[in-house]
This record gives structure tokens, sequence and C-alpha cells, in this order.
């Protein structure tokens, strides 16, 4: 029995290795090939080594290859092993399946540290480096990664650090810091230009230097991680077993982060953000077979280098040597989207690791006529000050009412103000819809991608059409909303809809979709290019019309909501008591997720994807004691609406003569907010 069992065990044993094998040599395969295919003069391979090491410098092919694309794959190999060794890392430490540097903001926080380093004058940076000869723009992408990280983790001290609550906190934290990034953008044009694709991730290579910088700094983190493997090992086991060993949990959690912090900090100030593959390269380790940590550690860096280099050398033959017209990180996206919607659907969360709201909410009801009047009376002071206070030439300026008209100012900011009121009322009822029909207080058109779908689909109009009339933008923008609601709903139907998943699901397609649009960004196509702006949600130059087609979508499906308000009231009671009433849960839901997809289209269309104003209003809403859906939806409309009016007046006023995005603005102000919610829940 024993040796029928043994040889049986060898048996599949060596089946797997054979397996593992032939896989491994058909990626090798798969990598000579399209090496071959992506050069770009014709070289022998058993030149290669020559090329390699000694060029000969007479030839202009052989030098091309040898500080160019050699250096590019190189550079992939290193970055893509890198990026899969810090998301191992912090994978052990948080026992956090979805922890990686994109998705707790790491990546972004250092990309905000490069734009600073930049922003500093050279004789500021002569004295600097005079004094502390360290100092480096590695070292200020250090710094932001470690402030992301340590906010993230302070956000998330009450829930106990579960996986689904970092990742959330992490999505926040990268949004802020991402309207930050492109505020310093639009104000420094010169100093940061480029920095929007290379943030992108861009490989491209001039010389060794990079490689000779970067290659050093990973092998010093990956002896330290080899040295302290053991106590990471047994913190694997749990906290309570590590400590009773005599393992320093704390000193420990924070050490292993820290280095995974440099080894993204050090990638991201060379070539700018990777995504996803310090996610997809340890789900890969794991899923071949990696158990103990120093496995999981040596076959994740592997993957993540082979990943990296593949994806690179797809993208290569379509964004040329210099990587200006598709950055390989928008394309690494496109596999770490699905990748994440693959774990959220094979993964089973326990109770510690979910997404927690409250177990005992407090509800403190309020008058709602007292507080309505009040967000109505800021409602009507921010107008008059946006309509009649502004900067001019010469300094700030009360224009009345019959220089207003004389000057023809109104005609400029009375759209922008019309636009800026109805596209927060737009958002704000969306929210609350999404809201309550997914019982997720989460929830949002811009975090669950319903925005970026309508955006996609857009830009997608725009690249194969060209010019396209407003009834055709509003027919795409609806069809990408519902479109991306519908996939959100079907890919978490499996769960019953849970709150988490359909959250989770969200931020996947939302991120895929985000770098669909920056590869459509990256075509060069001039009609796509213009659509910057846009994109950034701004209320700059729109005119009557546009106004006109918002009032009307608005103030129609807004009426359909209201109409809709018992069900509602209903549906937040739960499937069961809503099926008891005799209410058909399924039918409803399917049109109250329209009408939400309907008024994110409306909203997207005119002023562009914003951030963070439909998952505010609603809470702010609740936040001042309204919890009935009619009272919630109307004072979450006049909140809104106050949201963007005081982003477009600050927008235009502030930095004047610049004009900065209402949408971005909207964004730091939200964004904010929100993580003082998140602090404080």
């Amino acid at each position: 029995m024993d040796t029928a069992l043994f040889s049986t065990t060898s048996r599949l044993c060596s089946k797997h290795v054979v397996i593992r094998l032939s896989i491994a040599l058909s990626i090798l395969l798969a990598c000579g090939l399209l090496i071959q295919n992506s050069l770009p003069y014709p070289l022998p391979f058993s030149l290669w080594g020559k090329v390699l090491w000694s060029p000969n410098m007479e030839s202009y092919q052989q030098v091309i290859l040898h500080y160019s694309f050699f250096p590019r794959l190189i550079m992939a190999l290193i970055c893509g092993a890198g990026l899969a060794l810090a998301g191992c890392v912090m994978q052990a430490v948080l026992r956090n399946p979805l922890a990686s540097p994109t998705t707790l903001g790491v990546a972004s926080g250092a990309q905000l540290g490069i734009a600073i380093a930049l922003l500093l004058p050279l004789q500021d940076w002569a004295s600097l480096h005079s004094i502390f000869f360290w100092l480096t723009p590695q070292w200020f992408a250090f710094v932001g990664g470690l402030f992301a990280t340590g906010l993230v983790f302070l956000l998330t001290a009450k829930k106990g650090f579960a996986p689904l609550q970092m990742v959330l906190a992490g999505m926040v934290v990268t949004l802020f810091f991402g309207s930050l990034n492109m505020v310093l953008i639009l104000f420094n044009e010169q100093q940061l230009t480029g920095l929007f694709i290379w943030g992108a991730g861009a490989l491209d290579q001039n010389d060794w230097q990079g490689v000779q910088s970067l290659f050093p700094q990973l092998l010093l983190a990956f002896a330290l991680l080899t040295f302290i493997q053991r106590p990471l090992s047994i913190l694997q086991l749990g906290e309570e077993v590590a400590s009773s060993i005599g393992v320093k949990v704390g000193i420990l959690r924070i050490g292993s982060l820290v280095v995974a912090v440099f080894i993204t900090s050090s990638i991201v100030s060379e070539v700018g953000i990777i995504s996803f593959i310090g996610l997809v390269a340890p789900s890969l380790a794991k899923l071949l077979g990696a158990r103990r940590l120093m496995s999981q550690l040596i076959i994740s860096t592997v993957l993540g280098a082979v990943l990296l280099l593949l994806t690179d050398l797809i993208v290569m033959p379509f964004s040329g040597m210099a990587g200006d017209l598709l950055p390989t990180g928008a394309v690494t996206a496109l596999i770490g989207a699905p990748c994440l919607l693959w774990l959220l659907s094979q993964k089973s969360w326990s109770s510690s690791q979910r997404f927690e709201v409250s177990n005992n909410p407090s509800f403190v009801d309020k008058p709602f006529m007292p507080v309505f009047l009040i967000a109505s009376g800021v409602l009507i002071v921010l107008f008059f000050c946006s309509l009649f206070i502004g900067q001019t030439p010469l300094g700030w300026n009360l224009s009345w009412p019959s220089a207003l008209f004389e000057n023809s100012v109104f005609d400029l900011r009375m759209p922008r103000i019309v636009v800026a009121i109805f596209a927060g009322c737009a958002l704000a009822l969306a929210g609350c819809i999404i809201q309550r029909i997914t019982g997720n207080p989460m929830s949002s058109p811009e975090v669950m991608g319903i925005s970026s779908g309508a955006a996609f689909f857009l830009v997608l109009g725009v690249l194969f059409f060209g010019s396209i009339t407003r009834s055709e933008q509003m027919l795409l923008g609806g069809f990408g909303a519902f479109l991306v609601m519908f996939l959100v709903w079907w890919l978490s139907r499996k769960s019953q809809l849970s709150p988490a998943r359909m959250l989770l699901t969200g931020v996947a397609l939302s991120a895929f979709l985000d770098s669909l649009i920056r590869i459509s960004l990256a075509s060069g196509n001039e009609q796509v290019k213009a659509l910057l702006a846009w994109l950034s949600g701004s209320t700059y130059l729109v005119a009557w019309a546009d106004a006109q087609v918002l009032i009307a979508g608005t103030i129609i499906l807004g009426g359909l909501v209201f109409a809709c308000h018992r069900w509602l009231d209903v549906m937040a009671l739960g499937n069961v008591t809503a099926s008891a009433l005799g209410i058909n849960t399924y039918r409803i839901r399917q049109l109250l997720m329209l009408l939400a997809s309907l008024l994110t289209a409306v909203a997207v269309v005119v002023v562009g994807p914003l951030s963070f104003v439909g998952l505010l209003a609603p809470h702010m809403a609740k936040s001042l004691g309204q919890y009935t859906a009619r009272h919630q939806m109307l004072l979450a409309c006049v909140i809104g609406s106050n949201i963007m009016l005081l982003a477009d007046w600050l927008g235009r006023n502030i930095w004047f003569p610049w004009q900065v995005p209402a949408g971005l603005l909207a964004s730091l102000i939200g964004g904010g907010y929100f993580i003082y919610l998140l602090r404080r829940s």
C-alpha cells in the first residue's frame, strides 16, 4: 500500500515538474521570438553578446542597440522583479492578498515626491546637495511613498488593517495624490513637461545609467529581505504565534514595509508608475504552488521580471524606441485589472477581512427644512459670489448687474455656474441611488467605475468617428456608464451583490478603463488630445447649449428618481423584506441602475469625469440627519451643487489668470473630506 502510494505521488510530482518545465521553456521561447521581432535593426543571435558588451561605435545600428534597446530590456526585467518583490513582501507582512505598491497608494505617493523634487529651483538643489550629499529626487520619492503608506495605515487602524478597507484607503489616497499631481502639472508645465506620459510608466533608456543605479539598490533590498525571511515566515502564522516565539512584530512589519517602499520609490523615480505587476506576480507564484515565503519571494521576482518584459516586448512595436506613443505602465493595467477581478471571484473572505460597517450605527434624525434652507442659503451665496465677484488683471473686482451685462461677463460666467450646479446635482443623485441599492456607503459613480465607462466610450467615439454630435455623445456616454454598471452587477452576482465585492469590482474596472483612456491619449490623435482638459472635469468655455442639455437631462431623470423614492426606502431594508412587501427587487434594481448610469453620463458628457462628488454629497446629507430617500436626495443635490460651484469659483479666481479644472479642485476638496471620513469611521 505504501509503495503504491509512493509511486503514485512520484508520478504526480514528476508530471507537475514536466508541466512547469514545459511552461518555462515556452515562455523563454516566446521571449526570444518577441525580442527578435522587436529589434529595431536585424541582428543575428551570434552577435548579441558582442553588441551588448563591446559594440562597434562606427555602426549606428549597434550603438542604438547597445545604448537604447538592450538597456530597455534589462530595465524591464529589473523593474518587474522589484515590483513583484515589493508586492510579495506587502502581501506577506499585511496578510493581504490584494496588497501591492499601486493598490496601497505607494506609487502615487512616490510620484508626488518626484514632482515636488523637480519643482525645486536649481540654486536650492545646489545648496541642499552641498549640505546633504545623499539628497536626490529618489529620496523625495521614498518620503512620498512612506507618507502614502503611513496615511493608509492611519486610515485603517480602527478596522484592524482589514484587506478590503486598506485597498479602499489606498484607492482614495491614489486619487487624492493623483489630483495633487495634476494640479502641479497644470501650474508648472515647463518644469514638469513629460511627467504625464512618464508617470504612466515609460521604460525607454538612452544609456546604462538607470540600470547601473537601480540594480544595486534592488540587490541590497533583496539581501535585506533574505536576511529577515525567517521571522517573516513565522509572521505568516499570525501575530500571536510570532510574538510568543519572541518576534518583535511591530518592528519587523515596519522594517519590511520600509524596504518595500524603498524598492517602489526607486523604480518610480526611474521609470514612473507600473501598475499591477506587484499584485499579479505574487498571486501567480501562489497559484504555481509556492508555499514557503522564500520560494514565494524568488518565484514572484522571476515572474514579475518575465511579465513586465513580455508586456514591454508586445508594446514596443507600437510605442517606438522612445516609448512616448504608448507607455508600458498603462498597458500593464490591462493585465492587472482582470487579475484583480479573478482574485475577487476566487477568494473567500473571512469576516475579519471584509469591509465592515459600524455594528452600532447612530441615527440622529434632524428636521429637514432648517438644514435644507441653510444649504440652499449657502448655494445662493456661492451663486452670487460666482456671478459678481472675480479676478481681473487689475485685481479682485465686484461686478454690479449693469456692468455685468454691459461687459458680456454674464455670458461667460453664467453657463459655467449653471453647469456646475446641475453637474453636482446629477452626480449626487446617482451617488444616492448607488449607495442605497448596493447597501454600500462607499459606493459612487466614480468609485464604481461608471464615470470612467462614460468617459472611455466618449474618447473611443472621438478616436474612431472624429467630431460627434451632442446626441451621439449622450448615447455613447450613457451606453458606457450602463455597461460598467451592468458588469459590476454581473461580476458580483455570485456574492449576492456583496458591498465589498461590488466596490472592488468597480475599482478594477475603473483601473482597466483609465488605462485604456491613457492609451487612447497616447495614440497621437489631436482630437483625443484636446479632451485632456475635459478629462480633468473642466467647466471652461462651456456654452449655453451644454447647459441646456445638462439641465434637461438632470430634471427629467431626477424627476423619475424622485418618483421612485418609496422604492429606494424599501430597498434599503434588504431584499427579503422588500420582496415580502411585494416588490420585484430584480427589476427595480435594474431600473434604478439605469437611471444612475444615465445621470452620470449626462454630467460626464458636459464636464468630464468628476471624482468624489457623488460619493460625498450623500454622506454629508446623512451626516446632517437626513435618512429617508427623498430628504437625503434633495439635500444631497444642494450639497453636490455647492461643492461643484465652490470648486469652479476657486479654480477660476484663486490662481488667476490660470484656470484650474473644477473637477480637480472638487477631487482635492472631496478627497480631503473623504480621508477624514475614513479616519473617523
